[in-house]
């Protein structure tokens, strides 16, 4: 469950809990919402029902429907930013190498998922990692598998951090059976001038255990695997240490690491929300017909079955057959024999149009845009609600665009400093550490749109109430003022702008 890639095993360990409550309180609340996410939620859902309806009723609801989850859903309505590759520019690089070597490392494909577990956790961490040759590859990180720490000056970045990762640890005996188990990597720059990276053995509180830093990272310039201090090989050019994870919030405001709880009632609701999915299910199987009832007569034909719990009477029936009754004889205290039939338990078409609309109102608290919740609350879509939805997705990737861009520009940078640092890369070879610049594509307008959008940047051109620059970036939302510039500039005369060098934007190591 924790750490696929190990079929041999039957079991997997549980994680580690850690003693501090308020943390180990995070990890939970953390983990469910991930099972949600990941359709691991069944557990979840059954101890929901069972605190509803109590063991009797429960048990004739049937089996359980994870059909209905509106916390996944809209986390997923609105994770959009990443559905087309973002560019990565710099000011003074026209083509930097560095965006290539991001694209076939498979970032930008796996930020599609990052964002849906961002606005879900609120917080997910991106592991980068390069190999000697310079190529990347990429790890999602939730929260409940990390503890960070944060100063003051700057809570919203850590400054030591320690993943709970499984790993097979070292063997009791030499040559002997190495067991799973789960192992802390440790990270801390408190002390710029002695930053640490090791790997630990996690005891069952959470705590560090014996130091196995040699096991895991040795390597031939360093066999006991000790990078502390100078040998910390996390560094920009610099020599900044830096921690190797980027830590992507939902929301850019507040002051804290970690936000477990924000959006807890939509997780709550949720999950009352299926309960409710589950009884349109039991009545739509046990009550969505008519009861019928007989007083003092049987039906003939009766014939006995044996089962494995007993044996059973039964009628074979059919919408074509006829049911023949037989009267029960007299005997004192019995009355005429009567046929008859209550109405319905219950209709399933007004309840789900019901649990449609409550739905659609808990997607709209959640900051789905109005034309979403229409598709979620099963509106018909005509031609203008399509576009309504596809602008309502513009909205939300404007929304999250200042959010997640100043991330991604941080996790360029270090990639390039961590290409840097394992290549061995020289003044003329490497990558820029800073400067970089994250443009995400907005999703494509309609043709009515982009003549609109276009005849009144035109407009507001020729009547002089905006630059040339301000008009270009009117139309390509997103660039900066340099990148409008020089593109002005290669339109007019593209040899004017290879010399084109806007002295602001020095690029800065982040």
């Amino acid at each position: 469950m924790y750490q696929p890639g190990y079929p041999d095993t039957p079991s997997l360990p549980n994680p580690p809990t850690p003693r501090n409550a308020a943390e180990s309180n995070r990890w939970d609340e953390t983990r469910q919402r991930r099972r949600m996410l990941e359709g691991t939620w069944r557990d979840d859902l059954e101890r929901r029902l069972q605190s509803h309806l109590g063991s009797v009723r429960r048990d004739a609801w049937g089996p359980i429907s994870l059909a209905l989850n509106p916390f996944k859903n809209i986390c997923r309505e609105l994770s959009v930013l990443y559905d087309a590759e973002p560019a990565v520019m710099h000011d003074q690089i026209e083509d930097p190498g560095i965006a290539r070597a991001l694209s076939l490392g498979g970032l930008w494909q796996m930020m599609q998922r990052v964002q849906v577990f961002t606005l879900g956790l609120n917080e997910c961490f991106v592991r980068p990692h390069v190999d000697d040759r310079g190529r990347f590859s990429f790890r999602m990180v939730t929260p409940d598998f990390v503890r960070a720490y944060a100063t003051m000056d700057d809570p919203r970045n850590p400054v030591a951090l320690l993943e709970y990762r499984m790993r097979r640890l070292p063997a009791t005996e030499p040559g002997g059976p190495r067991p799973l188990g789960w192992t802390i990597d440790h990270y801390d720059i408190s002390d710029p001038e002695a930053p640490v990276y090791s790997v630990h053995i996690a005891d069952d509180d959470g705590t560090m255990g014996a130091d196995v830093s040699a096991v895991y990272l040795s390597t031939e310039s360093n066999p006991d695997g000790n990078f502390i201090g100078d040998a910390y090989p996390f560094r920009r050019t610099s020599g900044r240490p830096f921690i190797p994870y980027q830590l992507y919030h939902s929301s850019g405001g507040g002051g804290h690491l970690f936000s477990p709880y924000d959006g807890q009632e939509l997780v709550e609701a949720s999950l009352d929300l299926s309960v409710l999915h589950q009884m349109v299910v039991h009545v739509f199987r046990d009550a969505s017909w008519p009861q019928r009832y007989v007083v003092n007569v049987e039906p003939s034909g009766i014939s006995i079955v044996e089962t494995i719990d007993g044996a059973r009477a039964e009628v074979v029936t059919d919408p074509a057959s006829l049911l023949q009754f037989a009267s029960i004889p007299d005997a004192e205290g019995q009355g005429q024999p009567m046929i008859g039939q209550f109405s319905a338990g219950g209709d399933p078409g007004k309840m789900e149009e019901t649990l449609a609309n409550m739905v659609a109102r808990v997607a709209s608290d959640a900051g789905v845009p109005p034309s979403d919740v229409q598709r979620l609350g099963g509106t018909a879509r005509s031609g203008a609600a399509i576009s309504l939805t596809n602008e309502g997705k513009r909205q939300a990737q404007r929304r999250f665009a200042s959010v997640f861009r100043a991330s991604d520009e941080r996790l360029v940078g270090m990639c390039a400093a961590m290409s840097n640092r394992a290549t061995g890369a020289q003044d003329g070879a490497r990558y820029v550490e800073g400067g970089y610049r994250v443009l995400y594509h907005e999703l494509p307008l309609s043709p009515d749109e982009r003549r609109a959008r276009r005849e009144d940047a035109i407009a507001m051109l020729e009547a002089g109430l905006v630059s040339p620059i301000q008009a270009y970036q009117e139309l390509h939302p997103g660039v900066t003022r340099a990148q409008a510039t020089r593109a002005i500039l290669e339109i007019r005369d593209p040899d004017a702008a290879d010399a084109f060098r806007d002295d602001d934007d020095e690029p800065e190591a982040d």
